[in-house]
């Protein structure tokens, strides 16, 4: 499971996500396989993406698909809206080789394998706008703008971002006595806390990313699911990338994982050969 974040203001955008990598092993276990899953991309100097969903697709972490398609971009110079449109096309073949070959099994025909949520500056221009496109169908919508629509939008495991923010959890369907006016009351947002968007610096967006990923982490390290279904996994954790995009200075990482040498081997370079 994943958790990403994007928060819009009229400064820019700003992507946040988590690093746990998790599968399903032969045993029907949920395994955690790495805390330095790659989930948020550079696409080019203006445009970024985060991901959720499945975390392989035709054998392969989105990570290297991500670099792939990169690489296969005769412009990379495009468009918001046509990178979106790219993305999800390359990303479709990928999931398609991957059921061509048995690797995967196909996703219910209202159902979807990977979500990302795109977003950045056309060449020249000077509104931000995010884009959410699915994975296999290439279907997108605009979710964003850092003008007319600034706002934040989470994915992934989303129950602890909505019962904060939302001051419900969706699961509250479930329970007995719940009711469609009830359910309206809880949709018109009466119990949701009221943020303003349009007076947030690009800073105040950094922070307010950083605190919801970090804040779903925290909750799932703490707790063991809810009363409702207890026994819930950590599906949530490892380092937090984050990136910030705007007209100005483009794609910038404010936060990203190196590749490095554990501590825990000692002194590589001073080892007897």
């Amino acid at each position: 499971m994943t958790i990403v974040v994007n928060v819009t203001v009229p400064e820019g955008i700003v992507f946040s996500a988590d690093s746990r990598q998790t599968y399903t092993n032969r045993n029907s276990d949920l395994r955690v396989s790495s805390d330095y899953a790659r989930k948020l991309f550079q696409l080019n100097k203006r445009i970024g993406a985060v991901t959720c969903g499945w975390a392989f697709l035709d054998g392969r972490n989105i990570n290297s698909h991500i670099h792939d398609f990169k690489l296969s971009l005769a412009n990379p110079d495009l468009p918001v809206s046509e990178m979106v449109k790219c993305l999800g096309e390359y990303l479709t073949q990928a999931y398609q080789a991957g059921i061509d070959k048995k690797i995967d099994e196909p996703v219910d025909e209202n159902s979807y394998a990977v979500s990302l949520l795109v977003g950045g500056y056309d060449p020249g221009g000077k509104q931000g706008q995010v884009y959410e496109v699915y994975v296999p169908k290439g279907e997108s919508y605009q979710v964003r703008t850092s003008d007319e629509k600034p706002g934040s939008v989470w994915r992934g495991y989303t129950p602890v971002i909505s019962r904060l923010l939302r001051g419900h959890d969706p699961r509250i369907r479930e329970l007995p006595g719940y009711n469609e006016e009830l359910g309206k009351g809880l949709d018109d947002g009466k119990l949701g806390y009221l943020v303003d968007y349009w007076s947030l610096t690009l800073q105040d967006a950094v922070d307010y990313s950083l605190f919801l990923v970090h804040t779903t982490i925290q909750m799932q390290r703490f707790s063991d699911g809810i009363g409702l279904t207890p026994g819930g996994s950590a599906n949530c954790g490892g380092a937090i990338d984050v990136a910030v995009i705007d007209p100005e200075n483009g794609f910038q990482w404010i936060k990203s994982k190196q590749l490095r040498a554990s501590e825990a081997y000692g002194n590589l370079n001073n080892a007897e050969t």
